[in-house]
């Protein structure tokens, strides 16, 4: 007769022991505030300096809290994506700074905006529901003061440091400027000297000299002839050389021995080194 026996107890498993919860990350921490506070500092833009010095060391810190084990990860990796995320927006504020100066710099070189007056006539009245000049690319009014649309010889040119005048216009002038005057060439039988007189005015906050201010002739061909191409020596001639200050005034006659057809042909004025060309139909 066969007994039941019963198998003895096994011994108890082991309880695992509780895992201890993680240490705080001070690294973490520290990269954290370092990161913010870089953050900030990279979109003010006269602290960028101090936001490009603090975000390279949230980086550093947030990659060694990172790296620690038994720590909170979590301050080291916000740290580390603030530190990122700050560079990038840095950046963005820094050229954004850079092109801001730049083209204040530039408008202040070029003189600012330029702004053309002309004096209404009654032929002007009366051509006011015409139409205007229309660019062959896409049919709309062409900018007063080019060479599709320009202004009227008596226009008025002038920005935040000149404003430029041009009055008596000579289309054959050849006799009275190689008789009274020295010139670096002759009029040949296709050529003709033109003179006219530009009144220029300074408004600038120190001194400037009138040469800033640059005349020439836009032939129909495309051609530009400048008044250094052939050069007229007059008793009576604009004074490129004159040192003006707030408010002076110099003027003066200006020679350009240009092709004598004449029809199409513009003046050029640029009343700045940097500023717009202003394009001037002849009277």
């Amino acid at each position: 007769m066969s007994q039941n026996v019963t198998p003895p107890p096994s011994p108890m498993a082991p309880t695992p022991a509780p895992q201890a919860p993680k240490q705080k990350n001070i690294v973490g921490l520290i990269a954290l505030i370092v990161g913010i506070v870089g953050f900030v500092f990279a979109c003010i833009p006269g602290a960028l300096i101090v936001g490009w010095l603090l975000l390279p060391v949230a980086l550093i810190l947030g990659i060694v809290a990172l790296c620690l084990r038994g720590k909170s990860k979590w301050a080291g990796l916000v740290g580390l994506i603030l530190s990122v995320v700050g560079s990038i927006v840095g950046g963005i504020v820094f050229f954004a700074v850079v092109a801001t100066a730049f083209d204040d710099a530039f408008d202040d070189a070029s003189g600012g905006d330029t702004v053309i007056t002309e004096e209404v006539t009654s032929e002007d009245e009366g051509a006011s529901d015409e139409e205007p000049a229309a660019t062959e690319d896409d049919g709309e009014a062409a900018e007063k003061g080019t060479r599709e649309n320009p202004v009227s010889f008596d226009a008025t040119t002038e920005n935040d440091d000149w404003t430029v005048t041009l009055a008596d216009f000579n289309p054959d002038a050849t006799a009275n400027v190689e008789s009274d005057g020295y010139t670096t060439e002759t009029a040949g039988d296709d050529q003709v000297w033109i003179t006219f007189t530009p009144t220029v005015t300074y408004h600038g906050d120190d001194s400037g000299l009138a040469v800033e201010v640059s005349f020439a002739y836009a032939a129909p061909d495309g051609t530009v002839i400048n008044t250094f191409d052939a050069m007229a020596m007059l008793d009576d001639g604009f004074d490129s050389a004159a040192e003006l200050y707030d408010g002076g005034t110099t003027t003066g006659r200006i020679a350009l021995l240009v092709p004598n057809d004449l029809d199409g042909g513009l003046l050029r004025v640029t009343p700045g080194i940097l500023a717009d060309d202003v394009f001037v139909s002849l009277p």
